[in-house]
């Protein structure tokens, strides 16, 4: 249905702003711990903030109506407080200096993961007829392979720690578990070729988000992240990965009027 990956000018941004991003982080890496901070915090606020104003057209466009309608504005919802948090973040380290426990942005980053997966939710239900019982169960299955390793690594790394460490450390690996079911109910109608460019990229970009998580978790369980770490680059093409799907969907609704918002075929 997307024509936009056979766009070559469009795929050749879109690989531009992966290579782009991945290399400045890494080359600050190489330079000094203190750049790579400073770089990374910075291309978060371009990154973050050109996917809301993206969010903000297509939800516009569609006003929400049908079933998708409603998804964007739940995806501006999301995408909203992730945002805001990147700014925050941004603000805390680079302008106030003041890193409570636990940090504003995390309360940011929380809140925005039931708009997600409530976007989850209304983006596949008119799919839903798609999936089997088998699929579901892999789905469980997959979420449960992440959820109990990551969750059994931070008891087992921290026997010590009070229940209120506990908590925080173990509500990021919930809440990604949470965002991944649907995200792997999205996988597989990707590999049956039911679904198009945007949620195609949507679910890689969850998928690299929680890679992402993972990797901040266990480098944080021996005391070697830091801010402006290279896994940083998952988080940042996540950011693009959502960003360049949502735009494949405001190009193909220039009029939306001319579009039925319930037609699974024309969502894709």
């Amino acid at each position: 249905m997307q024509t936009n990956l056979e766009n070559l000018k469009g795929n050749k941004f879109f690989l531009f702003c992966l290579l782009a991003v991945g290399f400045a982080v890494l080359i600050s890496n190489i330079i000094s711990q203190q750049i790579a901070n400073v770089t990374t915090d910075i291309l978060y606020m371009p990154v973050s903030g050109g996917l809301l104003i993206i969010s903000a057209i297509i939800a516009i466009q569609f006003r929400g109506k049908g079933d998708h309608g409603k998804a964007y504005l739940l995806f501006v919802g999301f995408v909203a407080f992730w945002s805001t948090a990147e700014f925050v973040w941004f603000r805390s380290e680079l302008v106030t200096h003041l890193l409570p426990f636990p940090e504003y942005a995390d309360w940011l980053y929380l809140a925005g993961y039931p708009f997600l997966f409530f976007f989850s939710v209304y983006y596949l239900k008119p799919f839903r007829t798609a999936f089997s019982k088998k699929i579901l169960s892999y789905a469980a299955l997959a979420t449960m392979v992440f959820l109990i390793p990551t969750l059994y690594s931070m008891y087992s790394n921290n026997p010590n720690a009070s229940l209120p460490e506990i908590i925080w450390a173990a509500i990021y690996p919930i809440a990604d578990a949470v965002v991944l079911f649907p995200a792997v109910l999205g996988l597989a109608l990707l590999f049956k070729g039911q679904v198009g460019l945007f949620w195609s990229l949507t679910c890689i970009a969850i998928v690299l988000n929680i890679i992402a998580d993972s990797g901040f978790f266990f480098l944080d369980i021996d005391k070697s992240y830091y801010s402006g770490n290279p896994i940083n680059i998952l988080y940042l093409w996540s950011y693009i990965l959502f960003a360049f799907g949502i735009y494949s969907h405001v190009k193909l609704y220039k009029k939306p009027k001319k579009k039925s918002y319930d037609n699974v075929d024309e969502l894709k």
